[in-house]
């Protein structure tokens, strides 16, 4: 098993080259679709919205990516039993199977509150992931839901 780089790249789609945009789209489809089996449409064409950005971590061959995810930013927060969330939305966190326990999207996480922990922020987590988040600082808001057919609950976290 490789071992990943240390470097967490952010980049919007525009600064994308086509093998990152190849591996995020094959970690994505193998992990959620194939592995999880959602019945969500993984390709939403958020990934191209100016203020997405994307967050990488190369696996150690250089072609594949051991761990990613995307930040979106909402014009309106969502709400959650009436009561807003946040703008910024932290989504598709996702690592290779290889590569998993050894705290890759900490790392990513990580990377993203440094990088906007003066906002508050909301993801959508999967139900057993929940105590990753929470290890970030993200608390639970309201009930748990369905979601590409996966168990979810709203998590928010508060601006440093």
């Amino acid at each position: 098993m490789d071992r990943p780089t240390d470097t967490v790249t952010v980049k919007p789609w525009t600064d994308l080259i086509p093998e990152e945009v190849y591996a995020m789209a094959r970690l994505r489809t193998e992990v959620f679709l194939r592995e999880q089996q959602c019945d969500d449409q993984e390709l939403d064409w958020r990934d191209l919205e100016p203020t997405t950005e994307h967050y990488l971590l190369r696996a150690g061959d250089g072609r594949n990516l051991a761990a990613y995810l995307r930040v979106l930013r909402n014009e309106d927060a969502e709400t959650v039993d009436g009561l807003p969330t946040a703008h910024l939305v932290i989504g598709r966190v996702v690592t290779d199977p290889e590569h998993r326990g050894r705290g890759l999207a900490s790392r990513l996480l990580a990377a993203v509150i440094d990088r906007h922990g003066n906002e508050p922020m909301m993801l959508h987590a999967q139900f057993h992931a929940r105590q990753l988040y929470a290890n970030a600082g993200f608390s639970l808001v309201g009930g748990i839901f369905d979601e590409a057919g996966i168990d979810h609950i709203t998590m928010v976290r508060p601006a440093d």
